[in-house]
């Protein structure tokens, strides 16, 4: 596991190059990607070991603050796979960024033009403010980031930036900062960039005293709008189906697990399962496109039955699908709902100039959901379908399910 992390940390870090990452940089970087994972497995990670990771990834030629920002995704995933919270998340970001500023400094420290000239073309915005947080100094990056030059930059407030209002922003910085062990925190939020539109960005703020002991806040920012678009995409396709754009079986089983873990003992929700009669003959007389326009259409009709703010119609195979009306869910709408889907499908269907007449069966169950298993109540629901079907096509079966049976 250590190996594949460091070759994506590898392929973040060179990701302004056409060519793969050296194998030394990845062979480098997995010595600490297995100290850092040990490290978050205790729950209780170790910031020196961020900070000298950081100090590592500079020392490797990665002197371009931009690496701070492009190994944050990569030490987020290495928390997670190592069931670390957020709050050893922070403390492995803020010592990985405090670590690689320090020695970006340090290494700079001869040559007072060297740093200025790494701070002019770094690709990742930079900022100098005082203790309160207002600007002292700003590269070009950060002023292609926020739209405003240097000069309308000096002297105002860094938090004005933040979408909320400027105190609200002041005062969470500044306490995150105060309850951060290693000095750093990094935040994301949104904000209007220069072109107007909304977008997101992600800053790490680490506190720094000079030589002569006074304190700065330095920050270095980065528009992550494309990054948390992409992640939001990804994630909506991996819960939804691609075809009629409804919940899949993922989806379903978080959301069932959702209203499980927030139910009373005595809420009660409605699980339907439902299918098409004769699907397959419809595939075979028509084609599968003709079929799939269908599923799309009969997903349409389903769906226009629920309340889209509480209930949930997923598709979970072929010509499955799955509604869940969550507590309360009293008898009254469970029957009229019930009856709204077994009616949706009385018109016949126009698809592809072919006018097709369907039917549906359908299991419900009504149940306590306290303590109950998401699969368990799935399968009910399905076994509910199974004997409504047995009974022939276009029939429908209600039925009250308990997840623990008396005397259990």
């Amino acid at each position: 596991m250590s190996r594949a992390f460091a070759a994506r940390w590898a392929a973040q870090l060179t990701a302004t190059v056409d060519a793969a990452p050296p194998e030394c940089l990845v062979t480098a970087l997995e010595t600490w990607t297995e100290r850092l994972l040990t490290t978050l497995a205790t729950g209780h990670p170790d910031p020196v070991v961020a900070q000298r990771a950081g100090a590592a990834v500079h020392d490797l030629g990665c002197a371009d603050p931009v690496a701070i920002a492009r190994s944050m995704p990569i030490l987020q995933a290495m928390s997670e796979a190592a069931s670390a919270g957020p709050a050893a998340f922070g403390i492995v970001a803020g010592g990985f960024g405090q670590g690689f500023a320090r020695t970006l400094a340090d290494a700079a420290a001869p040559a007072t033009e060297g740093l200025e000239t790494a701070f002019r073309h770094a690709s990742i915005a930079i900022s100098i403010g005082d203790a309160h947080g207002n600007i002292i100094n700003a590269n070009p990056a950060f002023e292609r980031l926020t739209g405003k030059t240097l000069a309308e930059l000096q002297g105002t407030s860094g938090f004005d930036l933040a979408e909320e209002e400027v105190h609200h922003a002041r005062e969470r910085v500044h306490g995150e900062l105060e309850r951060s062990e290693t000095g750093t925190i990094r935040i994301e939020g949104e904000y209007e960039r220069p072109d107007g539109t909304e977008g997101w960005a992600s800053w790490t703020v680490t506190r720094c005293v000079s030589a002569s002991g006074g304190l700065y806040l330095l920050g270095f920012g980065e528009d992550t709008t494309e990054r948390r678009t992409t992640t939001e995409r990804l994630h909506w396709q991996a819960h939804h189906d691609p075809l009629t754009a409804l919940a899949n079986r993922r989806h379903l089983l978080a959301h069932l697990d959702t209203l499980i873990t927030a139910a009373a003992p005595d809420d009660v929700a409605a699980v339907c399962a439902l299918d098409m009669d004769g699907f397959k003959e419809i595939n075979d007389a028509f084609g599968h496109t003709v079929g799939d326009s269908l599923l799309i259409e009969v997903a349409a009709r389903l769906q226009a039955c629920l309340d889209p703010e509480t209930d949930l119609l997923a598709r979970i195979g072929g010509d499955e699908f799955i509604a869940v009306l969550p507590p309360p869910a009293d008898a009254a709408r469970i029957q009229r709902t019930v009856d709204l889907l077994h009616a949706a499908v009385d018109e016949p269907f126009v698809v592809a100039d072919h006018e097709i007449e369907i039917t549906i069966s359908l299991g419900a169950i009504v149940s306590r959901i306290a303590g109950a298993e998401p699969r368990d109540l799935m399968t009910a629901a399905d076994n509910c379908l199974y004997t409504a079907k047995a009974l022939g096509k276009n029939r429908w079966i209600l039925r009250h399910w308990d997840p623990v049976p008396t005397g259990s």
